[in-house]
């Protein structure tokens, strides 16, 4: 009967019709996991990406940068010490602690300028400076590539972890000593990405 054959073929119908409903159920479903491992993953890779905040040691110290480090003669050991503009090596304040070095856990160090409680940072990819302490990778250091000097002083490479570039002293000398930058660490490092830790004790 003709009507027997319009229900049938509207059963036919609806079914098709419910399984391509049923089907783009299914791909949502599947791009909305996709998107919310992707997103996921992302956000569980940045909170384990948090930098530990447990100071392991601190002590006071001078940063020294010297041609001692490599063995050769030269002018004497430079401090790390604030001038204008910026942060510079200077001859003149060899022997004066004004930092601490706070080492952290997971091996990073933050360096800490006494006369106003400030950190030294990265503050574009070949500047530095002193900055309102955050405990971000900007203000983290890594110690690396040690160099036992001439007067048996330990000597290392310090590089940012933000940016992967080493404190370096560098640029035109002047009155007030080399200007500290940030450059491309070195393989084998010179008398001039070489650091030291000058304690008074």
């Amino acid at each position: 009967m003709p009507g027997k054959r319009n229900a049938r073929s509207r059963v036919r119908g609806s079914w098709a019709a419910r399984l391509t409903g049923v089907g783009f159920a299914i791909l949502l479903a599947v791009v909305g996991a996709a998107v919310y491992l992707v997103v996921g993953g992302a956000h569980a890779d940045n909170s384990a990406s948090v930098l530990p905040t447990r100071v392991l040691g601190t002590q006071a110290i001078g940063l020294v940068a010297s041609p001692a480090a490599t063995g050769a003669s030269g002018p004497a050991a430079e401090t790390l010490v604030a001038a204008r503009p910026g942060l510079r090596f200077s001859a003149a304040a060899q022997a004066v602690t004004d930092w601490t070095a706070d080492q952290m856990a997971g091996g990073t160090y933050i360096f800490i300028y006494i006369p106003d409680g400030l950190c030294l940072g990265a503050s574009r990819p070949t500047a530095v400076s002193l900055q309102r302490c955050n405990l971000q990778a900007g203000q983290r250091w890594i110690r690396q590539r040690p160099v036992v000097g001439a007067s048996g002083l330990d000597y290392w490479q310090l590089r940012n972890l933000a940016n992967g570039r080493c404190l370096s002293a560098a640029g035109g000398a002047g009155q007030a000593g080399p200007a500290a930058r940030l450059e491309r660490c070195q393989a084998s490092p010179g008398a001039r990405q070489l650091v030291a830790f000058l304690t008074t004790s």
